[in-house]
């Protein structure tokens, strides 16, 4: 017998391929304790079922006395083995790159940074293409606002290029005056308050380029009200953000949302407050737009709110227009209800009833709000259509099939203060019982008014919108019913 058939026997002997299927189980039940995500129930269940084939095959590879029968039994055990070690092994590697979901839960849970941006900005058509551009100029600033850091900012771009030198400058409409006029060549801001340029330019940020920028990274403190997300109902708040690229991003909160969980009733109410509500800003102390509110963190919304509704909020997640686009895509697309035909900014269609939407086509269905005659009303409702279409698909269960990539998608554009454990937790509960969820949907409403005198830019005409108090209070009713378990139409 040559080396390479005794090679071969050695590899194909009963023993041999049976330890490589008692290794091929060991990897996928590690795996699927590593994942977490699987119900004790389950788990228990599947190691069972692994323990009994590899003693089923065991029994029938083992050598009989019976030398003929023995045989025959001996290679059919032995292909089966092989099959089921192939099948072991392809469901480990699923298992791992659904396991990596873990590190990604990791990623976006136990948010506790904040991300403050300082740009210099352009007109678009300038000369200036980079900060070396700006040699010896002399730049806008407005250093009342957020003072540590602009002054942090404006050292660390003098650094960059010490010939430039900054001018003071009180409001931050006069700077954005200043730039369209020609008075200044570039301003140097917090681009969290581009609210503010906007007052007297509606399109700043498509007119004008950003040449340089510093982030500036400070630690926030955890304000989370921890509750236990499988047994006691709890309040989320979602807080959409009006920019690309990181989440962690100080900035407005253009898109505002009460999610109610109650996990025993199986319901979740999404209450949506528009961007332009009049309410009394935490961190002012005085009356101004919601989604200014998120000039002073997400922190400062979430206190605003929970003042505002008389709720404490448990919970809140950050979402921008980045998350929208990829997490839509990576559930590959959701359906929504229209409740009217129309063509959005970008000339997408869509029909009244059901459309299924891609991310972009998401995004731009609750942006749009030029369409209707119920302007942001009508773009809110639209907001909770697409939030109510995610979540749908999301508790459906094919999730399980591309749990990994949802993950993947809303890595570094979503994040939360949850735990990774409730997040696992919640998952494990899903996948126990399958059950269907009911989603109800509200709406705080309110009158438009154009006036003077809010906190952030009280020398300017805003329009706002001053809540309705009976949708108020119907509002706090229904959230409190829903804590209380109580059905809510």
């Amino acid at each position: 017998m040559s080396k390479k058939e005794n090679i071969i026997q050695k590899v194909t002997q009963w023993r041999v391929i049976l330890a490589i299927q008692v290794i091929a189980s060991l990897i996928l039940i590690g795996l699927l304790f590593k994942l977490g995500a699987l119900p004790m129930l389950y788990a228990i269940i599947v190691i069972i079922l692994v323990a009994l084939l590899n003693v089923g095959i065991f029994f029938l590879m083992k050598p009989s006395k019976n030398k003929k029968k023995g045989k025959v039994r001996t290679v059919i055990g032995k292909f089966v083995s092989i099959l089921l070690s192939v099948l072991l092994l392809v469901g480990s590697l699923y298992i791992a790159q659904v396991a990596q979901g873990n590190s990604l839960i990791d990623a976006i849970t136990g948010a506790n940074t904040e991300i403050t941006r300082i740009s210099v900005v352009v007109m678009k058509d300038s000369k200036y293409k980079k900060l070396s551009d700006l040699k010896g100029e002399t730049i806008e600033v407005n250093t009342s606002a957020e003072t540590d850091k602009m002054k942090e900012a404006i050292e660390d771009l003098q650094k960059e290029e010490s010939s430039i030198k900054t001018k003071e400058v009180d409001e931050f409409a006069k700077m954005a005056d200043d730039l369209y006029k020609g008075t200044t060549n570039a301003i140097f801001v917090n681009e969290a308050y581009y609210a503010m340029l906007e007052a007297n330019h509606p399109n700043f940020e498509t007119e004008t380029r950003v040449i340089w920028y510093k982030d500036i990274t400070v630690k926030t403190k955890d304000i989370s009200k921890n509750v236990n997300v499988t047994k006691d109902p709890f309040v989320v708040y979602i807080s959409g953000i009006d920019t690309y690229g990181s989440v962690s991003t100080v900035s407005r909160s253009d898109v505002n949302m009460i999610l109610t969980v109650n996990p025993k009733t199986k319901q979740i109410l999404m209450t949506s407050i528009p961007r332009d509500y009049y309410v009394t800003l935490a961190n002012k102390g005085k009356k101004d737009k919601l989604t200014h509110s998120g000039l002073g963190g997400i922190e400062n919304t979430v206190k605003t709110m929970e003042n505002f509704m008389g709720i404490d909020i448990n919970y809140y997640g950050r979402v921008n227009f980045t998350s929208v686009i990829e997490i839509v895509d990576a559930l590959g697309g959701i359906n929504i209800d229209s409740t009217v035909a129309f063509t959005g900014y970008d000339g997408t269609s869509f029909k009244k009833g059901t459309n299924h939407i891609t991310g972009k086509q998401a995004l731009e269905f609750s942006r749009e709000r030029h369409a209707f005659g119920g302007g942001d009303n009508e773009r809110v409702h639209n907001q909770r259509v697409v939030m109510a279409g995610m979540i749908k698909k999301m508790i459906s269960p094919s999730i399980i099939t591309n749990y990994s990539s949802v993950l993947s998608s809303i890595n570094g554009s979503f994040e939360t203060n949850m735990e990774s454990g409730d997040i696992t937790g919640l998952l494990q509960m899903q996948i126990s019982d399958m059950a269907s969820w009911t989603i109800v949907q509200k709406q705080l409403t309110g009158t438009g008014k154009t006036m003077t005198g809010g906190a952030y830019m009280p020398n300017n005409k805003l329009y706002y919108m001053i809540p309705n108090e009976a949708s108020v209070a119907e509002n706090k009713q229904a959230i409190q019913n829903v804590l209380a378990g109580k059905p809510v139409s």
